[in-house]
């Protein structure tokens, strides 16, 4: 997964808590599979007797779950411009322990309800946050495995939703087997709220605010301060020499450069202060910048010059998303006459219908329903459908985020996921066309075994081929003015994806039978073959380098504007000391 793993331990730790919100996902996906056949739940809520009714709560537990993030999803997009990465993702946050605990303590089953709801608010938020900070945070070499670990958070997060509850429908007879399970979201969401104070912003939001920051002051006729602030400009400070990380005082400043002694001068390198990392282990104090937390995050110092060649070339590409949006009046304007941003947003918008659409979400979320209608039997059905099912799924994307995506291009795995899962759930509808299930029968057919092998063959395409790309390409096309817009869009359409599946798959099982299973075969076929003409590769590019990609730039104008970015950066060090 990451080469060199203590000189990325960081990045690891950044990916390690940022995906904590990721397993939420997966959990609450689940949770309420097993909750809602806990007999204990059932004669609390006066269930026990109304499996209709029973029914209908599971199915709306999960729509207004989906339809709390469907809302975030839209209006997170402000927040990510005016404050950041992190400070939405602290609000997301306590939004899933409020939710949490409500489910956890409810006494009626509108109280459940809300919990939900502000779950959902929570977790929506954070599915738009969280993969754009990783990529933000992460190297070119190292993003596929950070990013891509989001599906593998949502995948464990069902697994331990299964086996917990599985665990307390034995040995836990009371109510405390359902509050428990709704219970142990709360310890996630607390563990991902106090994990994100040991992490620092995004070193690109970092530098859009520095940028911003600088076109105010120049506006008002002040001269230029450092882009690469630091305590000392002196080659020779010993705070800059040594080995890569030695945990000196390299990776931040302690104190502001000559001539920074304003307010309006220290916002100008951040509006953010250092982390509560920062100031318990390392005593850090003063701002921090663009060029501190990168290197913090690359274990290196702040005269490296990987480091200083990666900031320049992420002012550089701000400073060109600043300076359009002065000149065409706003982002709006800028989506619209910027070369490649509508196919840019297409794109992303596609990926996030398509990632609803596989049919991952008709399985995860009935996969009993599904399993039933293929002829299985009731006790069968927990035992392949939800813990078989669910710990295949983890061994895949596990194989995928440590191995396989290492080998692949990210178009190459969607095209070829795309065409195989179509094929597969083409066989599927032909076999229980062809061989009707009989529901009068006392034990499954061999037809029945043969779709159920079927779904086993779906687990490791999507897992490895189509899951963890989505999640990745979906967080990298969009770049400078785009990207908070960019990734908001993505998960817009996915969570409204989400909400119509899960509203319209059990209707369509029933209603259409086996043809339903033409929907996700022509979805996932006609995207595959979509994804090879319409997406261009990224694999490899720095974040930076996809607006040559898409060509909103060439490659020899990059280069003459980072050149520009490093030659301001020796001026200004000169004037301001």
């Amino acid at each position: 997964m990451f080469t060199n793993v203590w000189h990325q331990r960081r990045i690891i730790l950044v990916t390690a808590i940022t995906t904590i919100s990721s397993t939420l996902v997966g959990y609450d996906a689940g949770v309420y599979g097993s909750v809602l056949v806990m007999p204990s739940f059932l004669a609390k809520f006066d269930l026990e007797d109304n499996p209709l009714r029973a029914a209908n709560l599971g199915g709306n537990m999960i729509t207004v779950y989906y339809i709390g993030a469907l809302v975030s999803s839209v209006f997170i997009t402000p927040c990510l411009i005016w404050f950041g990465r992190r400070s939405p993702m602290l609000g997301s946050s306590l939004g899933l322990v409020v939710g949490g605990v409500l489910q956890t303590i409810s006494p009626t089953i509108a109280i459940i309800y809300v919990g939900r709801v502000i779950s959902g608010l929570g977790v929506g938020a954070a599915s738009v946050a969280g993969p754009m900070y990783l990529a933000e945070c992460a190297t070119k070499e190292h993003r596929t495995a950070s990013v891509s670990f989001v599906q593998a958070a949502v995948t464990f997060g069902a697994f331990i939703s299964y086996w917990i509850g599985f665990g307390v429908r034995q040995e836990v007879p009371s109510d405390f087997q359902w509050r428990f399970l709704l219970g142990f979201q709360v310890i996630l969401a607390g563990l991902f709220f106090l994990g994100l104070f040991f992490l620092p912003e995004s070193p690109r939001y970092l530098a859009a605010v520095h940028v911003k920051e600088e076109a105010k002051r120049r506006r008002q006729g002040l001269p230029a301060l450092p882009l690469f602030p630091s305590s000392s400009h002196n080659p020779n400070d010993p705070n800059f020499n040594g080995k890569a990380d030695s945990d000196s005082k390299s990776a931040a400043p302690d104190s502001l450069p000559a001539g920074i002694d304003t307010l309006d001068s220290q916002l100008s390198y951040s509006k953010v202060a250092h982390t509560l990392a920062d100031r318990i282990f390392l005593g850090r104090t003063g701002p921090a910048t663009a060029l501190s937390t990168l290197a913090y995050l690359r274990c290196l110092p702040m005269l490296s010059e990987v480091v200083r060649d990666e900031c320049a070339e992420i002012y550089a590409a701000v400073g060109e998303a600043e300076a359009e949006r002065e000149a065409d009046g706003g982002l709006w304007n800028l989506l619209f006459r910027k070369k490649g941003s509508i196919l840019r947003l297409f794109i992303v918008g596609w990926v996030g219908i398509w990632q609803a659409n596989t049919g991952q979400l008709v399985l995860l979320t009935y996969a009993p329903t599904v399993l039933e209608s293929l002829g299985l039997s009731s006790t069968t059905i927990s035992l392949v459908a939800s813990g078989g099912f669910t710990t295949w799924e983890l061994v895949c994307v596990l194989f995928a985020v440590f191995y396989g995506l290492k080998k692949m291009g990210r178009v190459t795995a969607m095209t070829f996921g795309g065409i195989a899962v179509g094929i597969v759930f083409f066989m599927l509808a032909a076999i229980e066309g062809s061989y009707p299930v009989d529901p009068l029968a006392s034990s499954p057919s061999k037809a029945s075994y043969a779709m159920v092998f079927l779904i086993y063959v779906f687990v490791p395409f999507f897992c490895i081929f189509l899951g963890p790309v989505f999640r990745l390409y979906g967080s990298e096309v969009c770049t400078g003015s785009l990207r908070e817009v960019g990734q908001s869009v993505l998960m817009v359409m996915t969570w409204a994806a989400c909400v119509g599946g899960v509203k319209t798959t059990p209707i369509g099982l029933i209603a259409i039978g086996w043809k339903f299973w033409f929907v996700p075969a022509v979805c996932n076929f006609c995207f595959g073959v979509g994804a090879w003409f319409l997406m261009p590769e990224t694999k490899g590019r720095t974040i930076e380098q996809m607006d040559i990609v898409f060509g909103a730039i060439d490659e020899a104008t990059r280069i003459t504007h980072i050149q520009q970015v490093l030659r301001e950066e020796k001026a200004a060090v000169v004037q301001s000391a």
